[in-house]
């Protein structure tokens, strides 16, 4: 912990002697959740919501995969509270007019029971070339994998550092007089450190907040060797912390040898646009655009970037029609997203305020901790340990390896935690924001407790109400008619009308100025890749 320790005692005197704001954080998430029937826990097969505007253009509403799995997404705040509160407007919002349609949100990771890939319905932007883009992306994705593992809801939060704080860290790393260039080389180098540590470190966040150890059995065409029947529709995983992000959930055979490099930016960009140009006989075989149809938008190893998966990416705002890598390239790394949270189903808005403090302290210290780099054995032994504790991780007396050797789970969480406490501590007294400390206290009590884990809450909800989709269901019911019992004020009522309305009309804008068929759109397209 020297490294660590040395960082924070220099971030405290350079808080108190000169720029208090270096602990200003800036976040904002996006929530997923499938809109079901709110009698039966069916996928809805109803269009998006036109009161809540066009999924293409609206800031805060749209859709992801299917046209029935809503995504929300915040703007960016200096607080934990803003981003909740907002939240909270947009969920007030949504389940008001989801109760006109007699639907609710469903409140986990893992989908509702489903009748096969053609049970879910692939999301619809409109008829703009852009719109068309989406689709044929979607299209693509079903035909490669399949649309019932794109029904897995998650939650992303995206985070990034004050200015003040890189001033500290340019002073504290000896980086003086730096160009603006040399200055977003430099950025870009320290968040691509804090991945490799979240990547060393990130098993524990499966391990607190996994809540995704029970499915639907229609999720997967067999019961694997990993689960066991609770009843006749819901497979559970006995120790299982989050089956979302273990190969049961995100499954992507072809990606499994893409060995994507943290080291530098410029390795990175390079891999994941070496993805994008090489061919993958697999998905040469299903065919571009067959009978005049598109069946995918080409058929190399990625379609576009957003295809590969991970559980943390670097990322830059893009400019309209900018490629997310061509963005990082220019002008280096702005935030980074992390992706490997599965929804909090005790929450009616997917998460709770704890648990974004808590994912402060854990990127700061990921931040702060050493800059050692990631090779190649390590990052496969880090996969490995990052699935075994996704399947298995609910065992703590169980030996795990995260690369130097067996370890005893229980030891290895309560060494983490200690570590993270100290982080905690600092902000708390940096900051007079004692809600740092209580979420590690909150987390502690979990290793204590083990029965509060949301993966062991889960399972005994299924128990409980005798299957996976009448717990869900239950619940998500429960949730809405929490939502239904405070009227929407009319301000709120009217803000979100009018940011409606204003992003129906952006689309049919757009839909206007296309100027070029969709396959001359599309080449142009792909040739920035």
């Amino acid at each position: 912990m020297t490294t660590l320790n040395n960082a924070l005692n220099e971030l405290a005197k350079h808080c108190q002697q000169a720029d208090s704001s270096a602990l200003t954080f800036h976040r904002g998430v996006e929530r997923e959740a499938l809109r079901v029937d709110r009698s039966s826990g069916r996928i809805s097969h109803n269009p998006h919501p036109v009161a809540l505007g066009s999924a293409l253009t609206h800031a805060s509403i749209t859709t992801d995969y299917s046209e029935a799995l809503m995504e929300f997404i915040t703007q960016v705040h200096p607080s934990v509270e803003g981003v909740i509160s907002e939240l909270e407007d947009i969920h007030h919002v949504v389940n008001h007019e989801l109760n006109k349609h007699n639907e609710c949100l469903w409140p986990a990771s893992m989908p509702c029971y489903l009748d096969g890939n053609e049970d879910v319905p692939i999301a619809y932007f409109g008829e703009s070339n852009t719109g068309k883009l989406k689709r044929i992306y979607r299209e693509g994705l079903s035909n490669r994998y399949g649309r019932i593992m794109q029904c897995i809801a998650g939650m992303h939060y995206n985070f990034s550092f004050d200015k003040a704080f890189w001033r500290f860290l340019e002073h504290y790393k000896g980086k003086a007089d730096l160009t603006p260039e040399q200055r977003q080389n430099f950025q870009s180098e320290q968040y691509f450190t804090l991945i490799r540590n979240f990547r060393r470190n990130s098993w524990i966040l499966s391990w607190l907040f996994g809540a995704s150890s029970a499915i639907d059995t229609s999720f997967l065409p067999s019961k694997p060797n990993t689960l066991s029947p609770l009843d006749q529709h819901t497979w559970v995983g006995p120790k299982a912390t989050s089956l979302r992000m273990s190969d049961l959930g995100y499954q992507n055979k072809a990606q499994a040898d893409l060995y994507v490099c943290y080291n530098e930016v410029s390795a990175y960009i390079s891999t994941i646009k070496t993805a994008l140009k090489t061919p993958y006989k697999r998905y040469e075989e299903i065919g571009v655009k067959v009978a005049g149809a598109y069946k995918q938008l080409n058929s190399n190893l990625l379609q576009i970037e957003n295809e590969y998966y991970s559980d943390i990416r670097p990322k830059r705002v893009t400019q309209p029609g900018e490629h997310p890598s061509a963005a990082l390239q220019a002008r280096g790394v702005e935030y980074i997203e992390v992706r490997i949270m599965d929804i909090d189903p005790g929450s009616s808005i997917g998460m709770q305020a704890s648990t974004l403090y808590f994912l402060d302290v854990f990127l700061l210290y990921c931040m702060l901790n050493n800059d050692e780099q990631l090779n190649a054995e390590e990052c496969h032994a880090l996969r490995l340990a990052q699935q075994d504790i996704a399947v298995h991780g609910r065992d703590t007396e169980h030996l795990f390896d995260f690369g130097q050797g067996p370890v005893l789970l229980k030891e290895k969480i309560r060494a983490l935690l200690e570590e993270l406490r100290h982080v905690a501590t600092f902000l708390a007294e940096n900051t007079g924001n004692n809600a740092y400390t209580s979420a590690i206290e909150v987390q502690l009590n979990k290793l204590n407790t083990p029965s509060i884990l949301p993966s062991q809450k889960l399972i005994q909800q299924c128990e409980e109400h005798k299957g996976y989709q009448s717990a869900m269901l239950s619940l998500a019911n429960q949730q809405q008619s929490s939502w239904l019992k405070t009227p929407i004020s009319h301000e709120l009522s009217q803000r979100f009308a009018k940011q409606a309305s204003n992003s129906l009309m952006e689309q049919k804008q757009i839909e206007e100025s296309d100027e070029v068929d969709f396959d001359t759109f599309l080449t142009a397209y792909l040739q920035q890749q």
